[in-house]
């Protein structure tokens, strides 16, 4: 699916090169004109459609990485060294909370 999104976008953006330049040899200048606004109309689309293409393709990214990444985070957690109680750090509590906490990224 996000293949297709990008293609289609390369396509319609492909065809907004491809109007001007044919519409100079049908129509002459008053032909480029018309020409370059509609492309202008067809580039910004088929950007669109691309970007789109991009921003699923980099949330399939995050949604297949976020396991590893969530384990990652918790063995990390696991192996920081434990504040000494006369010490009393205040980051310690927090990172307690967050070794017991079943939170997982794929959560959100």
């Amino acid at each position: 699916m996000v293949a297709l999104f990008k293609a289609v976008g390369g396509l319609v953006m492909a065809l907004a090169i491809a109007i001007p330049i044919l519409m100079l040899f049908i129509g002459g200048i008053q032909g480029f004109t018309a020409g370059v606004i509609a492309a202008l109309v067809y580039a910004f689309w088929g950007a669109v459609i691309f970007a789109f293409g991009l921003m699923l393709e980099h949330l399939e990214a995050i949604r297949y990485n976020s396991v590893r990444q969530s384990e990652m985070l918790t063995e990390l957690l696991r192996r920081a060294p434990k504040a000494d109680p006369s010490g009393r750090n205040p980051t310690a509590g927090s990172l307690d909370q967050l070794e017991k906490s079943t939170f997982r990224f794929k959560d959100i």
